[in-house]
C-alpha cells in the first residue's frame, strides 16, 4: 500500500513539473506559432567593428541660477573677495564676500546650500566641481555666516578653508603631483638574517 501511495505521489509531481515546464516554453515562445520552431540566429564577430552607442546627454546646469555667496572660513584674509572676483568671471552669479563664524577655522572647505531654493543643490554641485570635487552638503539653519541667512537672492555658500585659500581656479582646475621625496635617507641592506631550526 505504501509503494502505490509513492508510485501516486511520484505521477502527480512528475505531471505537475511537466505542466510548469510547459507553461513556461509557452510564454517564451509566444511571439512564435504553435509547433514551429525559430533557429538561433548567430553573426559572425568582426575584431574591426566599431560599436556605437547612442550618445546621452546630461541636463545642464545654469551656474547663475541662484547667487553663490563666499565666506572667509580660513585663517587667511582677504580670500572670500578674491575667490568672489574669479567665480564672478566663471559665469557665476556671486553675491557679497562675507566671513563664515566656524570656530574653529575650517581646514577642508566645502559648499552648502539652502534646500528651499530650487536650483540651490544643482548650483552647489557644479561650484563644488568647480572647486576641484569638494564635499556639499544642505546648510543647516542658521548657515555659518556672520549675518546667520543666506544673502538676498543666494542658494548657495562656499566655505572656503585653509585647504583652498588664496588659490586660483586655474589651479583648483590642475591636478597636483604628490610629493614622493623620501624624508628618511634609505640605506642599502647587505645582508639578511636567517634563522635555523
Amino acid at each position: 500500500m505504501g509503494s502505490t501511495v509513492a508510485i501516486v505521489v511520484t505521477a502527480i509531481a512528475v505531471i505537475l513539473g511537466f505542466l510548469i515546464l510547459r507553461k513556461v516554453n509557452d510564454s517564451a515562445d509566444a511571439g512564435t506559432t504553435p509547433g514551429s520552431t525559430v533557429p538561433p540566429t548567430t553573426q559572425p564577430v568582426d575584431s574591426a567593428a566599431t560599436i556605437t552607442f547612442p550618445a546621452t546627454t546630461l541636463p545642464q546646469v545654469d551656474k547663475a541660477a541662484t547667487k553663490v555667496q563666499v565666506a572667509n572660513a580660513s585663517n587667511a584674509s582677504g580670500v572670500a573677495g578674491q575667490m568672489t572676483k574669479q567665480l564672478a568671471a566663471a559665469g557665476y552669479s556671486t553675491a557679497e564676500a562675507t566671513n563664515a563664524t566656524s570656530n574653529p577655522k575650517l581646514d577642508v572647505s566645502k559648499v552648502i546650500f539652502d534646500s528651499s531654493d530650487p536650483n540651490g543643490e544643482a548650483v552647489a554641485g557644479v561650484l563644488a566641481a568647480t572647486m576641484g570635487g569638494i564635499a556639499v552638503e544642505a546648510a543647516p539653519a542658521p548657515p555659518p555666516v556672520k549675518d546667520g541667512a543666506f544673502a538676498a537672492g543666494s542658494g548657495v555658500i562656499l566655505l572656503l578653508g585653509n585647504d583652498l585659500a588664496g588659490k586660483t581656479l586655474d589651479q583648483l582646475a590642475k591636478p597636483t603631483a604628490p610629493s614622493v621625496a623620501p624624508t628618511t635617507p634609505v640605506t642599502q641592506i647587505t645582508s639578511v638574517a636567517t634563522t635555523t631550526g
